[in-house]
């Protein structure tokens, strides 16, 4: 069974929703902005050699790990930010699906078992093909904000910025196969989560 796919914003709570299906029946679930993290600790040679070519040294420390708040300054003082983040997904993306690749063949999950792989950028970078079924995590605009600015400590327009390099929250939920509802508590986030599954398992993929 090819993997299901789970979406959404910034601080929409895509991680703590990714726990509950794992509680509810689902026996693996990958996180891409875990392995993308890892990446920039210990990044391949074309890594960094995509890094330094793009943005410079001043994003490479060193100990040859890339800095992630040098690398986020650039991109966000570039005068075309959507090209820019365009740039660093067309060289990132590859790398980490070819890890993701790695690992899910190691833990060789068995056909009749549901397997997740949560992708922030799932639409943006047209990976939903990829996937038996999507998922999406909506929460509404002014909720993020609000938790990307004291998660992140931000100032709103520094926060607002984020959300808006990225597809919205109603784009990424309108075209989900399913949407998880996050405008509650965490009850009625992992309530949901449990149904889902339960449909999953009573629905042939």
């Amino acid at each position: 069974m090819k993997p299901l796919a789970l979406t959404g914003g910034i601080a929409c709570g895509k991680t703590t929703a990714g726990h509950f299906l794992l509680e509810a029946g689902f026996s693996h679930v990958y996180d891409t902005d875990a392995i993308c993290h890892d990446l920039y600790s210990h990044p391949t040679p074309e890594l960094l050699a995509g890094m330094r070519k793009n943005w410079g040294d001043d994003v490479v420390t060193p100990d040859s790990s890339i800095d992630r708040t040098a690398l986020s300054k650039r991109l966000f003082a570039e005068p075309d930010r959507a090209g820019a983040f365009a740039e660093l997904n067309a060289l990132v993306h590859p790398a980490v699906e070819q890890r993701l690749n790695e690992i899910m063949a190691r833990d060789a999950a068995g056909e009749d078992e549901l397997v997740l792989v949560e992708v922030p950028l799932l639409f943006e970078i047209g990976w939903e093909t990829k996937f038996s079924r999507t998922i999406a995590v909506w929460m509404p605009r002014e909720m993020r904000i609000g938790r990307l600015m004291a998660r992140n400590h931000l100032t709103r327009e520094d926060a607002e910025a984020r959300l808006d390099v990225q597809m919205s929250d109603d784009a990424k939920l309108a075209r989900a196969d399913f949407g998880l509802i996050n405008n509650g508590g965490l009850d009625h986030l992992r309530n949901q989560c449990f149904e889902l599954v339960d449909h999953l398992k009573s629905t042939p993929i």
